[in-house]
């Protein structure tokens, strides 16, 4: 209870504010070589091209060379060619692959050199990769290779199959009757900080895996929504999900729940789909039929087709690529690319102070464009700090500070602001 009350004060002083989405180009099949306009996923390969998955097979593309690589692949049936997910193999980068996760099972395909033909020349293709697990012969949702552990892990609609956890080359199938809620997995994602491998799931909840499987369900956790679309980790190891009900929710390091909804926050929808963390520990989320959010700096900004440069409300997928820059897969307008440029907005002290992480354990960053006097009180309005700090980006040590809710006022020669910042439990 307390938990949930501290993330409804915390919110309080967030803003939903209109900004320029950045520069934003649209890729379809009318104006490129993209052959649908439905896109489900996005991968890069070890040379930066990136991998388009449709309903209707699989297109590549070069930006530097503004080249476009349609690959013919003999499929075993129309199943095949729907694409839902795929996933690079760069173990060995002398000799890379690409899973492919379709509504009939696995593609794998592999190729010797960076060079690729104009229909697809130089990829082998393995049509069946994975069949003695029977899950990964259907409809496969997500993918996730360890490359540290060489191991692959395959969620379908039936269950959650994993080569190499055990023993090299063998395949484990979990499901409800290993203690999973579901059989219907969503999304694989992994920490690289820690090796914890996340896993999201239809009805089932969020689990997790170091060295042994956790459960976060309503019957045994503070977890809102028992649906888990997509989930993240940030910088600071929190595992962030996507649910379509219960908004935003936030697992710490420490195994307490916070909750971001319509109720206490500004979010303009509970009905959220995907989401990545870029470098500078931002996050950005997809909803299902109200565009695009980002979240930064302790505000949550929503792009629309309405109020922005975004083509569609509805995004299937989004990835980031080496330089930062976002990529997002339409429902009907096709591929998109966005160059996010710093916040613009009519509150100039966003832009002079930034403060992050707002869910802290040991420090806090805090970034001015000019001097500014910074105080910070606790729950109770006691003082615990000030500081007169000049431009630049400051590091606050919080390592004695009691677990709980602080406020941080900054001061400029220009602009005054409070900020909410917590410390979980």
């Amino acid at each position: 209870m307390f938990i949930r009350l501290c993330s409804i004060i915390l919110l309080l002083n967030y803003n939903l504010i209109s900004q320029n989405l950045g520069s934003v180009t649209v890729f379809n099949i009318e104006n490129s070589g993209l052959t649908y306009n439905q896109v489900n996923c996005i991968e890069f390969d070890n040379e930066g091209r990136a991998w388009i998955g449709t309903p209707n097979g699989i297109n590549i593309f070069n930006e530097t060379e503004n080249n476009w690589i349609n690959p013919t692949i003999e499929i075993l049936s129309p199943l095949t060619n729907v694409i839902n997910s795929m996933e690079l193999n760069n173990y060995d980068t002398s000799y890379p692959g690409m899973f492919v996760g379709t509504n009939q099972g696995i593609i794998y395909g592999s190729w010797q050199s960076e060079f690729i033909g104009a229909d697809g020349e130089g990829i082998l293709w393995d049509l069946e990769y994975g069949t003695t697990c029977n899950p990964n012969n259907g409809i496969i949702k997500s993918i996730l290779y360890h490359k540290d552990a060489n191991q692959l892990w395959v969620g379908s609609t039936d269950g959650l199959c994993i080569e190499g956890l055990f023993k090299e080359g063998d395949w484990i199938l979990q499901n409800t009757t290993t203690g999973f809620y579901s059989n219907n997995i969503t999304s694989i994602q992994i920490n690289n900080n820690n090796d914890i491998i996340g896993i999201g799931s239809m009805n089932g909840g969020l689990t997790t895996h170091n060295e042994g499987f956790n459960f976060y369900y309503s019957s045994n956790s503070d977890i809102l929504d028992n649906t888990v679309f997509d989930l993240a980790f940030d910088q600071n190891n929190n595992i962030v999900v996507c649910t379509p009900q219960a908004g935003l929710g936030v697992l710490t390091e420490n195994g307490s729940w916070i909750w971001f909804n319509t109720i206490n926050s500004t979010l303009p929808t509970n009905s959220l789909r995907n989401i990545v963390v870029d470098n500078n520990n931002d996050f950005w989320i997809t909803t299902l039929e109200n565009g695009l959010i980002h979240y930064t700096n302790n505000t949550f900004y929503n792009y629309t087709a309405e109020n922005s440069n975004l083509p569609d409300n509805k995004i299937n997928c989004l990835k980031l690529d080496e330089n930062n820059n976002l990529w997002l897969g339409s429902d009907s307008s096709g591929l998109i690319k966005i160059i996010p440029q710093s916040n613009s907005t009519t509150e100039t002290n966003i832009k002079e102070v930034y403060i992050y992480p707002t869910i802290f354990k040991n420090n806090v960053t805090i970034n001015c464009s000019e001097n500014t006097k910074v105080k910070i009180v606790d729950a109770k309005s006691q003082t615990i700090n000030t500081y007169e700090i000049n431009s630049g980006s400051h590091n606050i040590n919080t390592y004695k500070y009691p677990n709980g809710i602080y406020f941080v006022t900054c001061q400029t020669p220009n602009t005054k602001k409070t900020y909410t910042l917590f410390k979980p439990f």
